[in-house]
């Protein structure tokens, strides 16, 4: 029996059954695609893994707490966001849980107390909100501007051990909940960026999904740089103006754009075993790069010997990525020392 430590985010819909009987049909098609460009991007870009779903929930899995936390925001702002430009009173609001433990592997699937608590504390989660364990939030103290409020030891049930519980809390009478929004950021809606010569321009009009640095020597050798700050955005959010960046294959996975006249390295994406939803840009080719401070350090395992990282941002290794083995698995390279620029996947596998 196959046992690991997983940061584990459990996410219900609050009232979906009163919502279902309302408008079945409406609701469904709201919840698919809450649960295709919202909650499974969030999920992919964070690089964590949807494990189970159950109707109106859904259970993701990141080897990374703080991941799982930034995923975790990143629904709930991008929920709250769509309530702030809706005219509908049947919005999906959601109800997110988050713990850190060790689980059983089974299949695809996980069981344990670390599931098991992710959930519980999803049902103590105020709606639009988010709940976490002490354990998660001892990891995520001091680098997450969060409003938790320390709750105490709980019980869901009267049969439960206690939980010492966070819980983020709602301000009176603001439709972000929690959610702090800088109303100038808002007021302006666009992120926009492009290349040195100025050939190939883009806007995004939505927020970003995730933020990082790659030390990865696919970064280091496109880019040119010793580590490479990325941005990650919905892929249907941004829009070229005028030409597009041309694409490179840099390895059988992933598609990286750069523009052919001044040959400024500007977006990358995965495309193997499917396009994903999201498109990174590289931070320093956005207009106001300082607003996309990174939040992690992927790749390490390829970071130069004489380069020092002086943060305490969280390190991972690209084999730690569920996206990239999940992606470098299905042209037949599961081992990771097998990945690298240009590397050639198998004939037959």
């Amino acid at each position: 029996m196959e046992r690991k430590l997983a940061a584990i985010l459990a996410i219900d819909v609050v009232g979906f059954a009163g919502l279902v009987s309302r408008d079945e049909s409406g609701t469904l098609a709201r919840l698919e695609r809450l649960e295709r460009e919202v909650i499974g991007m969030q999920v992919e870009a964070n690089r964590g893994r949807v494990f189970k779903s159950t109707g109106d929930g859904f259970l993701a899995e990141f080897s990374s707490i703080i991941e799982a936390v930034n995923c975790a925001v990143g629904i709930q702002k991008a929920s709250a966001l769509e309530a702030r430009q809706s005219d509908t009173d049947d919005l999906l609001v959601l109800r997110i849980g988050i713990s850190v433990g060790d689980v059983v592997v089974r299949g695809v699937d996980l069981l344990g107390d670390g599931v098991n608590i992710a959930a519980r504390l999803e049902a103590m989660a105020e709606p639009g909100g988010i709940a976490i364990s002490s354990e998660v939030m001892d990891q995520i103290r001091g680098k997450f501007d969060l409003p938790l409020i320390d709750c105490g030891h709980k019980q869901l049930k009267t049969t439960d051990t206690p939980i010492h519980v966070y819980m983020t809390q709602s301000k009176p009478g603001e439709t972000g909940g929690f959610l702090d929004f800088d109303e100038d950021e808002l007021a302006e809606k666009l992120t926009k960026g492009g290349c040195l010569c100025g050939s190939i321009r883009y806007e995004v009009n939505a927020p970003a999904i995730s933020t990082g640095y790659c030390h990865c020597s696919c970064c280091r050798k496109f880019s040119g740089s010793v580590v490479n700050a990325w941005t990650a955005f919905p892929a249907s959010a941004v829009r070229f103006l005028g030409e597009e960046p041309h694409y490179f294959d840099s390895t059988p996975i992933a598609k990286r754009g750069f523009c052919p006249k001044c040959g400024a390295s500007l977006t990358y994406k995965l495309v193997r075993p499917r396009e994903t939803a999201y498109l990174v840009l590289h931070t320093s080719s956005l207009d106001q790069p300082e607003k996309f401070a990174p939040s992690v350090h992927s790749g390490i395992e390829s970071k130069m010997p004489w380069f020092e990282i002086l943060d305490d941002l969280p390190r991972t290794r690209s084999a730690d990525s569920r996206v990239l083995q999940e992606a470098w698995s299905s042209v037949g390279l599961p081992d990771p020392k097998a990945w690298g620029p240009l590397v050639q996947a198998p004939e037959v596998f």
